[in-house]
Order: structure tokens, then sequence, then C-alpha cells
């Protein structure tokens, strides 16, 4: 009876503490924002945060582990957490893939080594493994693949619209809803790293990409940053991201278009294994002789303190090339006016003697003077023939001498005006309401 007790205590001890010693190679997941997991080569620890510390059970594996990863360190292996609970382990480069179920991991699938999508992201979309982008063969790549659980083979899953052509390395991701927000990652041609800088959107309802603009200069530097960022999913919708030589730290969330810069002295030593759990920031620490790694639990809000926020697509960008575009256009719309305008529309200046405009003059006597500017001054610029024949009309004068004296004055004028601004300066026409009356109409290009 003892030795039963024993082993269940030793199988099944619940623990209170805040740090706790664990085989070296382990990897933690996390399991939902009060519990995670320590995956070990004999069996997984369950720890849930409570108040007043963390409680630990340890449950060791009711089969072997599978040949292909027993020489493998978990923390080598990419996971994901589906809604229902169930951890799935991708094998390094894509392919392989494991299930961790009833205290076993198991081998769920018939592929091999793709070795084509290393540095991918590994993820759960409606209960279903995805994996996306990477690199292999010495190139990057922007292939969204999806586990299929009737065949156990892993299905290409064409995309459509603004794709990533040279592919997405090193990336950060996030998964909000039905939208897989990628971002600050590099493109790798002929083994070289390129960095990428514009943000990306890809509809998993849809499977159409779309290019959102350009990324926060914050993150425009080669890949050493990210080789020494730290780097985890902070929630359903944030994404935590934190220099490891530095005490500084950015929260970004893709769907507000957010980036928060922070300064939290408790999370300096925090290390490349790290999960965050609800609140916490959780990660291992070796112990000095190598042999095991201390569990280290620390408040992501305690001792935090904003320095700044930004856009996660840069202001600055946008600004620029929305400044570009708005003085584009008003240049175009400045030289369509003065075209249109020039063409259009023609100014004169008229004064006691002379007219002016188009960079030329003409004397304009008395009478010349008169018909400009009754035209120019009359309803839409039109008047009924009797008024000039009354201004024109002498008594000694027959009434057709007097008409033949107004109609040349006003073709002498037309005549003159053509000669010098070669331009039509008065027409007539018939008046709309009478045919039989004549109206002068003063050519609606010009403006006096």
């Amino acid at each position: 009876m003892k030795k039963l007790l024993f082993l269940f205590s030793s199988l099944f001890c619940w623990v209170m503490f805040s740090q706790e010693n664990l085989p070296s190679g382990q990897s933690l997941v996390s399991k939902d924002s009060l519990s995670f997991y320590s995956f070990t080569k004999t069996g997984v620890y369950e720890f849930t945060i409570q108040n007043n510390g963390l409680n630990k059970v340890f449950f060791e594996y009711s089969n072997p582990l599978p040949s292909e990863i027993k020489n493998i360190p978990f923390r080598d292996l990419k996971w994901t957490v589906s809604s229902d609970g169930i951890v799935y382990f991708l094998y390094p480069g894509g392919g392989l893939l494991f299930e961790y179920r009833d205290n076993s991991i198991i081998r769920i699938d018939e592929s091999f080594p793709h070795r084509n999508q290393f540095s991918g992201h590994f993820f759960t979309y409606k209960n279903t493994p995805y994996l996306m982008g990477g690199y292999g063969y010495w190139r990057s790549n922007s292939l969204l693949t999806k586990f299929n659980f009737q065949t156990k083979e892993w299905d290409y899953i064409e995309t459509r619209g603004q794709v990533p052509e040279l592919g997405i390395n090193a990336g950060s991701f996030v998964v909000e809803n039905d939208i897989l927000y990628v971002f600050d990652f590099y493109q790798k041609a002929d083994d070289i790293d390129v960095k990428n800088n514009n943000t990306y959107e890809l509809n998993l309802s849809s499977l159409t990409w779309e290019k959102k603009g350009s990324l926060n200069r914050l993150f425009y530097d080669d890949i050493n940053r990210k080789n020494i960022d730290l780097t985890i999913p902070f929630g359903s919708t944030r994404f935590l991201q934190k220099n490891l030589l530095s005490k500084s730290l950015v929260v970004i969330e893709p769907s507000k278009n957010s980036v928060k810069n922070y300064i939290n002295e408790n999370l300096i030593q925090v290390k490349t294994n790290a999960i965050n759990v609800g609140d916490k920031i959780i990660y291992t620490s070796l112990t000095a002789d190598r042999a095991y790694e201390t569990l280290i639990v620390k408040d992501f809000y305690d001792g935090l303190v904003l320095e700044s926020e930004a856009f996660l697509t840069n202001d600055y960008n946008l600004f620029v090339s929305y400044f570009v575009v708005v003085l584009f256009f008003c240049f175009i719309l400045v030289v369509f006016t003065f075209l249109k305008f020039k063409r259009d529309t023609f100014y004169f200046v008229i004064n006691n003697s002379t007219l002016t405009g188009l960079n030329k003059s003409m004397n304009i006597s008395t009478d010349e003077k008169f018909i400009i500017e009754l035209l120019s001054s009359s309803k839409n610029n039109q008047v009924d023939n009797v008024f000039f024949l009354n201004y024109f009309k002498k008594p000694e004068l027959s009434e057709d001498a007097n008409i033949k004296r107004k109609n040349k004055a006003i073709n002498d004028l037309n005549v003159k005006f053509e000669e010098t601004f070669k331009l039509e300066l008065i027409m007539k026409t018939a008046k709309q309401s009478d045919s039989r009356q004549v109206v002068y109409r003063l050519n609606t290009k010009i403006i006096f």
C-alpha cells in the first residue's frame, strides 16, 4: 500500500512553487490562459497558474516516444494547440506530424521530412494544422500547406492576390479570426536573406493575400536582429518581440495597426524558449551544472513602463507616399487648369484708346470702345442689332446708309482684332425669339 501511494504521489503530485527544476531539453507549450505544459523525454508536466503559485502534475507517457523524435530536443519541434486542446508537434522543415493525446505522443502522418519550410509558421485554423512559408533548398517560399486527416498527407493550398512572391523567412505572425497577419520577415534567395519591409494579410477563408503597406521603420534591420530576438504570440491578437541584448520590448497588435514600446527591468533575463500564459511570461534558465533547467515565471505588467506608441505600418512612409501622390495630383490639376484657361479663355484690358491682351496691344476708336464695352457689360455678352443701329444712326443719312455705317464699324473692328490677336471678337447670329432679328455676341473665350 505504501509503495502504491509513493508511486501515485510521484506520478501525480501537486506542488505549490514559483521556481522548479525541469529536465534539460524540455519544451514549454501554452495550453490556455491559466495553464501550460513542459514536455520532456519521459513525460509531461502540466502546470496551472494560481494566485499563490503554480500547481504541477506529472504524467508519464503511456507509450514510448516515436522513433523519429527520440533524439531530437523537443524545443527543436514546432508546436501548436488547437481550440479543442490537442497539441501538435511538427518535425523541423515540415512533413512529419505528431499529436499529444491521452498521455501519449504519436505520429499521425504518412508523409516524409519535407525540409523546405524551416522557420515557417505552424498554426491551427478551425482545428486543422497549417504551415505557412519558411525556407529550404537555399530559398524561401510562400507555401501554404494544410494537413489532411483523411489521406494523412499535407495538401498544397493555392492562394491568390498580392502574394509575397519571394517568400517568407523568419517572419512574425498573428492569427486573429480569419486573418493571418504577416510582418517583419525576410526573403531568402541563393541562401541570402533580404528584408521585406511590407506587411501582409492572408484571409484564410477566401485564401486571398493583401499587401497593407510599409512596415514601421522601427523594424528596419538585418536578420541578425531577428536571430537575437524573442518572438512569441502574446494572447490571441498580439505579438511580443524583445531583443535579448536589451531591456526594451514591443507588443504588436496588427488588427489595430499598433506597436507599443515598453521597458520592463524584470524581463531582462528572459530566454528564447519563453511562452506567454495569460499575463505571465514563462521561461527556463539552465542551472550551473547544465543538467536541469529552472522554471521562471514573471508577471508581464509588473514593473512595465510604456515608452511610446506607433503604427505597425509606417506612418512616415505613408505620409510621404500620400504627399507625393497629392503633390503630383495638384501639379497635374494646375497644368490642366492652366492649359484649359490658356486654350479656352483670353483676358483683355481696355482703356480709352487701346486694347491690351496676349502680350499685344491695339489702338481703338471711340466707336470701337463703345462696341466692346456694350458687349462685355451686357447680359450673356450679347446685344440686339437695334442698340448698335441707334448708336450709329444719323438723321441726315438714310436708313440703308446707317445700317452700312454700323456694319462697317463692327466688321472693321473684327478684322483689326483678328489681325492683331488671331481671334474672332464679335459673332453675328439670329435671335432665338425672332429669326428675322440679328444679335451680336461676344466671343465666349474672351473676357474684358
